[in-house]
């Protein structure tokens, strides 16, 4: 049951992660949606626009690929069910969704998408720490 769990979880965050980038992709003007509002800190003129989309469109390549790396990691580890593959996948998903995270909270706003988001990193984060104790539990197994 713990497998499954871990399974369909890291699944949807990373198919999510997918999505972001592919939205950032087309429309990287989502992100700048959020600095107009008043807790951003970056003057609002064409010039940090100019200089901000590019770094968008790249965020959302690096997320595209990381969230198709965590899927081809949760392939491998289907077959093969190494530790170090799964590991790769609680380390790789956890850290592409402190970059959004990070932001949405520095310098944009709090609605819908990123409460999701929260929702899915807390469960991503108790998921995979139950199975980090099951990939070392079954190491020292092979050990011993």
């Amino acid at each position: 049951m713990r497998k499954r769990a871990f399974l369909i979880v890291y699944s949807i965050a990373n198919a999510g992660l997918i999505l972001y980038g592919l939205l950032l992709i087309r429309r990287p003007f989502v992100l700048l949606d959020s600095l107009s509002l008043p807790v951003t800190q970056l003057p609002e003129s064409d010039f940090w626009i100019d200089r901000l989309l590019p770094l968008f469109r790249l965020l959302g390549y690096l997320n595209l690929l990381l969230g198709a790396l965590g899927l081809f990691l949760i392939w491998r580890y289907q077959i093969n069910r190494q530790p170090w593959l799964g590991y790769a996948v609680v380390t790789s998903t956890i850290l592409a969704y402190l970059g959004p995270i990070v932001y949405d909270n520095t310098a944009g706003t709090v609605g819908p998408f990123e409460i999701l988001e929260l929702i899915i990193f807390a469960v991503m984060i108790l998921t995979g720490m139950t199975m980090i104790k099951e990939f070392n539990r079954r190491s020292e197994e092979i050990h011993e």
